[in-house]
């Protein structure tokens, strides 16, 4: 498999690889030694969310908790 890349420091990934990945759009790149590593935006922004509720001290039943209560039936 070859990757593509042009004299404007473009990259063309390959069907194959390209057909792997499950989110299109903007992604973040590492570098690892000789290593690409491109992770999706929505990945990091969900860790991100996940970082902070933690931080907040929110967790998993505060979350379960806030949806029962905003189904609750309405008191008449």
């Amino acid at each position: 498999m070859c990757l593509k890349t042009t004299p404007n420091k473009q990259i063309t990934l390959p069907d194959e690889t390209a057909s792997q990945m499950e989110v299109a759009g903007c992604s973040d790149v590492e570098i690892d030694r000789a290593a690409i590593i491109l992770t999706p935006d929505l990945v990091r922004t969900a860790d991100a969310v996940r970082d902070k509720l933690i931080a907040l001290g929110i967790f998993e039943k505060d979350i379960a908790d806030a949806c029962a209560w905003a189904r609750r039936p309405k008191e008449e």
